[in-house]
C-alpha cells in the first residue's frame, strides 16, 4: 500500500450522515469530496432511494473525520453501515484503518507502532478477515 503524504493526511475531509424521511440513520461515512461518494452510493447501493436528508461536518484532517465517524458509528449505530455491523459497536465501532493480515506482515510490530505515532490513523491486524488486534494513536488532550 502506498505511503501517504502528509498534504494527504492533512486534507479537510467530511464526515456525513444520511437520514430517511423519518430521520431515521441509514449511513455514516467519511469523503474529501462528499457529491462525489453520493453519486458512487447512488451508483451501488440499493438503499440509496430512501436517503431523504444528508448532514455533512469538516474536518481538517483525515485522521480527525476517521475518529469522528468511528464515534457516530458506535453511537448511532448506522442501519447499512456494513463494516460497523462487521465491527461490533462495543468495540471499535467501524475500523476507520487499513486491514493489515497477520500472515502478510510488511513491517515488524514496532514499527506498525510508529507508523501509527506518525500518521496518527489507526491500522487494524486482521486473521481471515476477523479483527485482532486495533492500534490506535495517542491523542494527549491535557492542557500543557
Amino acid at each position: 500500500m502506498p505511503q501517504k503524504t502528509t498534504d494527504q493526511q492533512a486534507e479537510r475531509t467530511a464526515v456525513y450522515w444520511l437520514l430517511d424521511e423519518d430521520e431515521q440513520l441509514l449511513y455514516v461515512g467519511v469523503a474529501t469530496d462528499p457529491r462525489v461518494r453520493f453519486k458512487q452510493h447512488q451508483r451501488e447501493k440499493p438503499w440509496w432511494p430512501q436517503v431523504a436528508a444528508r448532514e455533512i461536518e469538516w474536518f481538517d484532517t483525515r485522521a480527525e473525520a476517521l475518529s469522528a465517524e468511528v464515534f457516530a458509528i458506535r453511537e448511532d449505530l448506522p442501519i447499512h453501515n456494513e463494516t460497523g455491523a462487521q465491527w461490533p459497536h462495543h468495540q471499535l465501532g467501524e475500523a476507520p484503518a487499513r486491514p493489515v493480515s497477520v500472515t502478510h506482515f510488511a513491517m515488524t510490530p514496532q514499527q506498525y507502532m510508529d507508523e501509527v505515532t506518525k500518521t496518527r490513523e489507526p491500522i487494524v491486524i486482521t486473521r481471515h478477515r476477523a479483527p485482532l488486534v486495533v492500534i490506535v494513536p495517542y491523542f494527549d488532550e491535557r492542557p500543557t
